[in-house]
């Protein structure tokens, strides 16, 4: 899906965005071939030594995985979820996404989640229900047009890497929908936790929450310094 679905539920059960469905890669997958991760035999597992690879990323502070225990298949990465938001980290977090990528040849699919009808019903007067900076008493089209710009950004930070789609989806939260996609994919890629108002729908209470809920590996990734992605 190259840009928004105005239906969650159709999203939530794997959806189609630019040919691959159901979080399936459309990049091939050397099992084992896991470039920078160590080149290890086939069969050894790629998830960890990636991810300490990807600790190297200049403007990533620190890069922690979480639920390893969690991979069916430890020894092959094949598609990875990044959630890319518009808090300080997400720069950060594409960056790590595409390092392991490049070791272990796997797929990215950059998504951005922004608020359904019940969200914005939900939120007090005075909260952004969503991670994407959009003016206040914003209709749904500039939430998603802020989000899409936010994706535009993603992908631009993405310069000469070729196995990436993007997808926006509506939700009631970025938890849930991260959490119930998780399941498509071999790994997650989230922003560390954010303070304040802008980012925590997407990166608040919601690396927590997909920390502990999703069904694969989640690999948290702090900036060093503010790495925001550029929207304008």
């Amino acid at each position: 899906m190259n840009g928004s679905d105005a239906d969650g539920g159709n999203a939530r059960e794997g959806g189609t965005r630019n040919g691959a469905s159901g979080g399936e890669s459309n990049g091939s997958t050397a099992a084992g071939d896991a470039g920078r991760a160590g080149s290890p035999a086939v069969g050894d597992p790629v998830i960890r030594p990636a991810v300490d690879d990807a600790g190297a990323v200049p403007t990533a502070a620190d890069v922690s995985l979480n639920g390893a225990d969690r991979a069916e298949r430890p020894d092959r990465v094949s598609s990875v979820l990044v959630a890319v938001g518009a808090g300080p980290h997400s720069g950060a977090t594409v960056d790590v996404a595409r390092e392991i990528a490049d070791a272990t040849d796997a797929w990215l699919e950059l998504f951005h989640v922004v608020p359904s009808d019940a969200a914005l019903a939900d939120a007090a007067p005075d909260d952004d229900a969503s991670g994407t900076v959009a003016p206040a008493g914003a209709a749904d089209a500039d939430y998603a047009a802020a989000g899409e710009r936010l994706l535009d950004a993603a992908e631009d930070r993405l310069t000469g890497f070729d196995r990436a789609d993007r997808w926006l989806v509506e939700d009631r939260t970025a938890a849930g929908a991260v959490v119930e996609q998780s399941a498509y994919y071999d790994l997650v890629v989230v922003g560390a936790p954010t303070t304040g108002t802008v980012g925590r729908f997407v990166f608040g209470s919601t690396t927590d929450t997909v920390v502990g809920d999703a069904e694969v590996p989640v690999v948290v990734v702090e900036a060093d310094g503010s790495t925001a992605l550029d929207a304008e």
